[in-house]
């Protein structure tokens, strides 16, 4: 292929050199049709010499991501708000000029007033318009006028109102406030949106954010002066003399329940507690035997939450009702395994030691967690260790980039 007239890229190597390992130099061809081979460097293990041919757009989008994310990381600009501080122009100005940063926004996208009218799906022509130009361009043009739109949205949406936190970051950030909702964060959604892989989705975060934020209206049952409602859905197929309720919505549904039997909740074998909607759909479920969920098996004993339902069927996270292996990870019984929107693993407790990424772990319930990418991005170190330049003792802590750098380490306390 090579041999055939695939041009050398080396300004686009470069941008990818030390990616997979300390030193690494991997090379970059360019094909005909809008392609590119990318080859590992000789030296990575298992990888040396071989390549994948990546679409032009997608392979461009990766180099320049690569160069931010290595750029961010190094000038310490790896969180939402130190990210959102180094681009934004007005700080903590930013929520006393909402209107002329939306005006400004509507002239940008040459849009009418009524078509940015703050719905979820307003913020599609937004995302389509930040595409356009490229988020390179909107992380240093309209940072503040994307947090102000997304914010106005989010606002809105959950019947808050702008505040500005002065005591948990080095800089002042805006953040949403509601009764009803935990701080709410514009600037997550928008700091997502310009720093991922993905094609720019504004309404999508915006609506993950809110539900990630929402609180949760419970009062203990009985609540004084809140009437037990009829349940719906599924838990009103069962009689009320077969489970208990713990747990209630503010408006008298039930939310947690737990079966005085073994039952069987829309072919989910139950036994104890359930958690459930105000419609009364199955959130959460103590499973009665070892049930498969997806490409994943839970055993019994084990406490699954879903992420929106049970028809939905994504599965948010399970406490383990024992030691099992979960995507070839040894876990630990009664700890809690986190996956994201996606039913990526975000998160876990090894049962034992385990090498992952060539970084071995600890176990004794010392959490380990991921990036999107499957990496590594938190972990302790179950003994001495070199990772990159450097040997490091058992007990150090690490926090990785998505490309697998290191950001912190935490060495341990001398015992």
């Amino acid at each position: 292929m090579i041999a055939s007239g695939a041009r050398p890229r080396p300004d686009l190597a470069a941008m990818f050199e030390g990616t997979f390992g300390p030193g690494d130099r991997p090379q970059v061809y360019e094909l005909e049709g809008d392609r590119y081979l990318f080859v590992f460097d000789a030296t990575i293990p298992k990888l040396a010499g071989k390549g994948d041919i990546y679409p032009a757009d997608d392979f461009l989008r990766a180099a320049r991501w690569t160069v931010q994310v290595t750029e961010d990381h190094a000038q310490g600009r790896a969180s939402s708000v130190a990210h959102w501080a180094y681009y934004s122009r007005l700080k903590d100005r930013l929520t006393s000029n909402i209107d002329i940063l939306v005006d400004e926004l509507r002239a940008k996208l040459a849009r009418p007033a009524g078509d940015l009218d703050f719905s979820y799906r307003s913020l599609d022509l937004v995302s389509e318009y930040v595409e356009g130009i490229g988020v390179e361009r909107a992380r240093q043009e309209l940072y503040d006028h994307l947090v102000a739109y997304v914010g106005e949205v989010l606002r809105l949406r959950i019947q808050g109102s702008w505040q500005i936190d002065r005591n948990r970051a080095p800089e002042p950030y805006p953040y949403l406030a509601s009764p009803k909702h935990d701080p709410t964060m514009p600037i997550n959604v928008v700091w997502e949106q310009l720093s991922g892989l993905e094609p720019v989705n504004l309404r999508a975060a915006a609506a993950n954010e809110v539900r990630r934020k929402r609180k949760l209206e419970l009062v203990a049952h009985p609540a004084e002066g809140v009437p037990l409602a009829v349940p719906k859905g599924l838990l009103g197929t069962f009689p009320a003399d077969v489970y208990t309720v713990s747990k209630q919505y503010a408006d008298g549904r039930p939310c947690i329940v737990v079966f005085k039997e073994n039952v069987d909740l829309a072919g989910v074998p139950c036994r104890g507690e359930a958690w459930f909607s105000r419609a009364g759909e199955l959130t959460g479920v103590t499973l009665a035997r070892e049930q498969q969920f997806g490409a994943r098996h839970f055993g019994a004993g084990s406490f699954v939450h879903y992420y929106r339902g049970q028809q939905d069927g994504r599965v948010e996270h399970v406490k383990l009702g024992r030691d099992q292996e979960i995507d070839g990870l040894p876990c630990r019984g009664g700890t809690v395994v986190l996956f994201d929107s996606k039913e990526r693993l975000r998160c876990l407790s090894l049962a034992r030691d385990q090498d992952i990424d060539g970084i071995p772990c600890a176990g004794r319930n010392m959490p380990v967690s991921f990036h999107a990418n499957g990496r590594i991005s938190t972990a302790t170190l179950a003994r001495e260790h070199v990772v990159g330049d450097r040997s490091y003792p058992r007990g150090t802590g690490f926090q990785f980039d998505e490309t697998g750098h290191v950001v912190t380490a935490i060495l341990p306390t001398a015992e």
